[in-house]
Formats: C-alpha cells, sequence, structure tokens
C-alpha cells in the first residue's frame, strides 16, 4: 500500500496526556510553520463535536501519529487506546506511521521499544524538522516505506536512519543506525532487520534458492557506499537455483532462470520468500 498524502497539509495526530498538553501545542506551531496540521485534541475538536468520533476519524484519517510520551502517559486509558489504535493501522497498512517523542527518562511500552526515538530536550524545533524531513523523503521515493524495527543503541550513542530500498520488489524500508556503521556492518543489520533469509525450499524440495545480498547507493557497484543520515541504499538479491541435480541458474532478483524451473514456479517461490517484505 502506497501512501499518498490526498490534503493540501499533510496532517498530524498527536498523542499525549494532558499534563503535557503545552508541549503538544509547541510542536503543533513548529509543525504548522513547516506546512503540517496538528491534531491537539480540545484544540481540534470544535464545541458540540462528539469526542469519541472526532478522536477515531482523525486517527483513522491522519497521515502520522506522533506519540509524545513521558512519565504522565503511563496508565492513561486514552493515551494508551490511542497508541494501540494507531500501531494497528501501522501493522494493518505496513508503513511507518507511529513515531515516538520522549519527554522526561520514562521507558515507553515494551512493544514500542525497538525503534529510533526522538527527545523533547532536542528542543521543539528540531524535533518538527527530523521527523518532516523523514516524512517528506518517505514521500519523495514514490513507492511503500514500511518500518524495520531494529533494537536502540545504548543511550547516548548517535543514531542515524537510513532507506533501505529494493527496486524490483518495489518497497523500501526504514532503519536506524549507529553513526559511523560500516558496510559489513550494515549488511549484517539489514539481512537481521529484514529477516533476509540465506536458504530456501520449495515445492516439497523439488527446488530451492540460495541468496547473496549486495547493498549500493547506486547502480555503480565499484561506487564506496555511503552511509549518511537520510542515505538511500539499494537492497540487491541474487539467486542461485538448484535442483536433484545441483545449481540451475544464478540471477538477479525475478529474473527467468534456466531449465529445471519454471518462470511460474520461480515467481511463486520467491514471492512466498519475500512476503513478509511485501505491503499486503
Amino acid at each position: 500500500m502506497l501512501h499518498r498524502i490526498k490534503a493540501a497539509r499533510p496532517r498530524v495526530f498527536l498523542s499525549f496526556a494532558g499534563n503535557n498538553r503545552d508541549q503538544a501545542r509547541l510542536l503543533a506551531k513548529e509543525f504548522k510553520t513547516r506546512g503540517f496540521d496538528a491534531f491537539v485534541d480540545d484544540d481540534s475538536i470544535p464545541l458540540g463535536r462528539d469526542v469519541v468520533i472526532a478522536i477515531n476519524n482523525a486517527l483513522s484519517q491522519y497521515d502520522y501519529f506522533v506519540l509524545l510520551w513521558s512519565r504522565h502517559a503511563v496508565d492513561r486509558r486514552w493515551v494508551e487506546l490511542e497508541w494501540a489504535a494507531a500501531l494497528a493501522r501501522e501493522i494493518s497498512e505496513r508503513r511507518s506511521f507511529v513515531f515516538v517523542v520522549l519527554l522526561d527518562d520514562t521507558d515507553p511500552p515494551l512493544v514500542l521499544s525497538p525503534r529510533r526515538y526522538l527527545t523533547a530536550r532536542d528542543g521543539w524545533a528540531k524535533v518538527a524538522k527530523e521527523l518532516v524531513g523523514a516524512w517528506q523523503r518517505d514521500q519523495r521515493l514514490d513507492m511503500p516505506v514500511l518500518p524495520a524495527p531494529y533494537p536502540q543503541a545504548s543511550e547516548g550513542l548517535p543514531m542515524i536512519v537510513i532507506h533501505v530500498r529494493n527496486r524490483a520488489l518495489k518497497v523500501a524500508h526504514v532503519l536506524p543506525v549507529l553513526a559511523g556503521t560500516t558496510g559489513a556492518e550494515l549488511l549484517g543489520m539489514v539481512r537481521s532487520a529484514l529477516a533476509l533469509p540465506q536458504e530456501e525450499k520449495a515445492f516439497d524440495g523439488i527446488v530451492g534458492m540460495r541468496f547473496t545480498y549486495e547493498l549500493r547507493n547506486g547502480d555503480d557497484p565499484r561506487s564506496p557506499l555511503q552511509i549518511t543520515d537520510g542515505a538511500l541504499i539499494d537492497l540487491e538479491v541474487c539467486t542461485e537455483w538448484f535442483d536433484g541435480d545441483g545449481p540451475v541458474a544464478s540471477r538477479t532478483y525475478r529474473t527467468r532462470p534456466n531449465a529445471g524451473v519454471t518462470p511460474k514456479m520461480a515467481e511463486a517461490a520467491l514471492t512466498s520468500t519475500f512476503r513478509h517484505l511485501l505491503p499486503q
């Protein structure tokens, strides 16, 4: 599912505890200066409007969800309902939808822990700038962008965010990594975060595939890999087909193998293998 912003101004749902309403308003103001509208419950719901219906409509229709997490949000029923509904939408649409901003040192819900956080101590202008920048990069890719959660590094270590794209699958994934990550380290992180297989057998073991992976910034394999914040890195998947008689052919993903594996079998096997990476 490729999410395209249909409204004239992109819309952001802000979820927070009542004690943090002033901070939510400050972030909403920063979004407004950057061309984004923000939903801040009391400020966004007209008098006389049903609050539950208004919140439900916003959660269903807005483009992004930002959770402002603090000690005040713990065990707040409305906050829990909002982020749970937003997470369900993210999973259903299989795209980056939920983002978290930490207002203090309170640990976020466990289910939201394996993702990169922004912190309020960096200043609301920086928080808004980073979020808007990430959303605009997602839109420019013109393909679905899915979250690829990766365990957060120890506190204080600098993190960057990259996009890992596969052109054949027509999908990209967002991956937070440590600044200074090498190409070899990144390949291991990508394989782990995206659960990329080494080998797959299909059709009751009649045929199988072995996979190798390469990362590039562009089409020239000789170009050094540039791993910088916001970088777009292409993931190339190569396959070697084998049957009972040994290897059949080695080809780039989705090209037609030689005799022994029909194109229909190849398409079915590869689609099954990488289904978890595709938008539903």
